[in-house]
């Protein structure tokens, strides 16, 4: 075969975009360059996909072309064990004596305050706190040394003299790598730097020198190191927050700290930050439309002279503006809308020996985490994990969530060492009770020899809630519906494909837990009698699952009652459209058809401004009738709701007020139990523990192969 003679003018092809950066991708696609580099800026750089994402969220936004940098802070945040010291006084001292400025941010200490920096440069700020930390002698080989003081104003740690000169040290020298990185030779820019770093004076480097040879003087900080724990609350409070500051540790040796740099919007620097509890369709042209995990912008003014509950927001998912019911959320942590560029160890990992009790984290967070959500959530377009609608679970939407560019806290543990620990966290860390505690004994004649009980389950992991908009990209223009992702149904009954919307199917991975569920519950020899169910299709298939886990499936018929749907308060745009029980039969789905509900549909539509104890009365009254007519042990799957407004009545306890039902129906995660028991059957009942533990996983992220290339 003959040689192939080189060309000496071939045709001019486009640059391969594994070469593009993701500006200039966002800039072939035809994005302006100052909406690309903010899109990029907001997302914390994380990619194209994201940032077009947020691009698209945000064509409403009315500021999508002001030029106005974003503000960005170096916080140095206690992570592991003392962290989790510091969450929980965060929620007891919130519970005990409400709102302190404290509250409004994530525990850290202040490196270097807030600063101004254009959209382009937040590439060069996120690396030159990479670099920094690899300079020689920049990691500890201890955690911070803190010493508590408190004041009927302040209460918190300052650092000790010799660890709050090596952070200021850090401080300077980001400072110092910013300004090698960022600034050229303007008189402008040069002034900038200053302003950006007011406690700062001057640096010379070659790249930093002005044609006038003009130098700035650089200052190292002034101020104390302190990590706040609360301040701006009543005089009152001092010595119950006092009491609970005082059973702080801040001498764990499992403490470990880390350097992250975030970013916000300077325009809403002054507003509260409320999350979302509840979602609202507009129903006026000037009213907000809220989604569970979006963040809202409110101003305590607009709160204050509210006279009828209805304030002026801002919407962090889409930055458009309006009317909406202050009720339907609830302030958080400013700190949780900020984006994060990067987080970096200031610590050598601190990790327990192979020969010792493994601690009760796993990879470094346990229990509620701000930081944690922020910094583990790698968030895409259809992807995106949401936070429940009355279900507060994890989110929807389709744009993503402040991202962080995650270290390992493992990075100098050897690979033999971490897989050992790893391991023994994964099997033991996250196992709730104490560790002398009985083992739990699931034999099958423990749970024979139990009495009536009845089983209240929390469906599986939902569709909407784990990809966010989903139903536009999985239907074509027929209807028919196309599976985007091995966690979808391979196929669904047949319904216009507008009324998946507003009811849910599951996952594969939520059939998965329920069935999970109805194995556990089998090995534990559970007995059930009598079936019950939501109408909400994600329920149905739940309670299909578990049975089939169960292996009931065929024996067992589901009887749908309307009356365990949860809050209509949360429907006020009407109810969904359910699956008839004709469909479902249809659909494979084993219906009792001929059971006359104790609650018609009708009846719910009736009902939609629903109070929380009519909703209480509505959920308990079923299980009061099935107790009373039926015999035998029933299974009763409904919503997060359902475990406490079904059976917190029944047990003689008082029915909880909107506030403890939020923050119940965080603590519900998918396929969670509640049981109740009676020795007789019909009276006398109690809460008593589950027959079989509950379904523990870990989030799992889109995967994009192109990450590879």
């Amino acid at each position: 075969m003959a040689a192939l003679p080189p060309r000496k003018n071939p045709t001019p092809t486009k640059i391969s975009k594994q070469h593009l950066t993701p500006l200039q991708i966002l800039l072939q696609m035809g994005f302006p360059k100052h909406r690309a580099e903010k899109a990029l800026a907001a997302t914390g750089n994380r990619g194209v996909q994201l940032a077009s994402d947020w691009l698209l969220a945000h064509v409403n936004d009315p500021s999508l072309d002001e030029c106005s940098p974003r503000e960005y802070i170096l916080y140095a945040c206690p992570t592991g064990p003392f962290l989790q010291q510091l969450e929980s006084f965060w929620t007891q001292s919130r519970e005990l004596c409400g709102w302190n400025g404290a509250h409004n941010f994530t525990p850290h200490i202040t490196l270097v305050s807030f600063f101004k920096a254009p959209d382009e440069c937040a590439p060069q700020l996120s690396k030159a706190l990479k670099e920094l930390m690899t300079l020689p002698g920049a990691l500890i080989d201890r955690p911070i040394s803190l010493e508590l003081y408190t004041s009927p104003n302040f209460m918190g740690f300052f650092v000790v003299e010799d660890d709050a000169n090596y952070l200021k040290r850090l401080a300077l020298q980001y400072v110092k790598e910013v300004s090698h990185s960022i600034i050229s030779d303007t008189y402008e820019q040069l002034d900038a730097l200053v302003t950006c770093f007011p406690w700062c004076g001057g640096v010379t480097s070659a790249r930093c020198i002005p044609r006038s040879s003009r130098s700035i003087s650089l200052e190292p900080h002034v101020k104390s190191l302190h990590l706040t724990l609360a301040y701006q609350f009543p005089t009152n409070q001092f010595n119950a927050l006092k009491q609970l500051v005082e059973n702080l540790d801040s001498s764990s040796t499992g403490a470990n700290w880390e350097l992250r740099l975030y970013s916000r919007d300077s325009r809403l620097a002054t507003k509260q930050v409320h999350k979302v509890l509840y979602p609202h369709t507009p129903r006026e042209p000037d009213e907000l439309e809220l989604r569970i995990g979006d963040y809202i912008y409110l101003s305590s003014e607009a709160i204050q002279n509210s006279s009828d509950g209805w304030v002026e927001g801002i919407s962090w998912l889409t930055g458009t503006t309006g009317y909406l019911p202050e009720n339907y959320t609830e302030r958080t942590a400013e700190s949780d809308a900020w984006t994060m560029h990067r987080t970096v160890q200031l610590c050598d990992p601190i990790t327990p020996e192979l020969d010792e009790q493994p601690s009760d984290m796993v990879d470094g967070v346990a229990g509620f985490n701000r930081s944690a959500v922020q910094e583990n959530h790698d968030i895409e377009s259809l992807e995106t994990v949401s936070v429940g609608h009355g279900e507060v679970q994890t989110q929807p939407n389709s744009v993503e969530m402040p991202q962080v560019d995650v270290k390992s806290k493992e990075d100098a543990v050897s690979a033999e060492k971490l897989y050992d620990l790893m391991k023994r966290r994964t099997a033991q860390s996250v196992i709730g009770g104490n560790a002398g505690d009985e083992p739990k004994d699931n034999s099958i004649a423990k749970d024979a020899a139990a009495g009536r009980r009845i089983y209240v389950l929390r469906h599986g992991e939902r569709i909407d809630f784990t990809f966010g908009t989903w139903v536009p990209y999985c239907f074509d223009q027929t209807g028919n519906y196309i599976r985007k992702d091995l966690n979808m149904p391979k196929s669904l009954p047949q319904r216009i494909s507008a009324q998946w919307k507003r009811d849910s199917p599951l996952t594969n991975m939520g059939l998965y837990q329920a069935r999970l569920t109805g194995e556990g519950m089998k090995d534990a020899g559970v007995r059930i009698d009598h079936v019950y169910s939501s109408p909400s299709f994600r329920c149905i298939q739940t309670t299909t699952s578990i049975l089939e886990g169960l292996g009931l499936k065929d024996s067992h018929p589901i009887h749908v009652e309307p009356g365990l749907f949860e809050w209509l308060a949360w429907y006020q745009e009407g109810l969904p459209d359910w699956l008839s029980k004709e469909e479902l039969v249809a659909a494979e789905y084993n219906i009792v058809l001929d059971y006359e509900p104790l609650t018609k549909e009708d009846d719910l539509k009736a009902r939609l401004q629903e109070g929380l104890e009519e909703f209480y009365h509505r959920n308990s009254s079923v299980t009061e009738h099935l107790i009373n007519n039926t015999s035998g042990n029933i299974l009763i799957v409904g919503h997060a709701t359902t475990l406490d407004t079904c059976t917190r009545h029944i047990v003689g306890e008082k029915l909880r007020s909107t506030n403890d039902m939020s923050r119940i129906m965080q603590k519900v995660p998918y396929c969670s139990m509640a049981v109740i028991e009676s020795e007789d059957g019909l009276g006398d009942w109690k809460l008593v523990e589950p027959p079989c533990d509950p379904v523990t996983h870990t989030n799992n992220n889109r995967f994009d192969w192109k990450i590879l290339a």
